[in-house]
């Protein structure tokens, strides 16, 4: 269900820990402490996204030449 590639760990400079991300149009999303806190995240903020319907989507704006 998941794009892998949205998904993305480091490592923490501050902690030494790994935390995750996951990437979306608007950006980077997290840190997260976990992969699988991230999925349920990247899942949550793709069904806000889906409610919210084409109107908060991006869209291309067409000029007149």
């Amino acid at each position: 269900m998941f794009r892998t590639e949205r998904l993305q760990s480091v490592v923490d400079r501050g902690t030494g820990l790994k935390v995750w991300y996951f990437l979306t149009r608007e950006g980077r999303r997290g840190p997260f402490t976990s992969q699988a806190t991230a999925q349920i995240a990247l899942h949550d903020f793709i069904v806000n996204k889906i409610k919210l319907g084409p109107a908060n989507r991006r869209s291309r704006k067409l000029t007149d030449r």
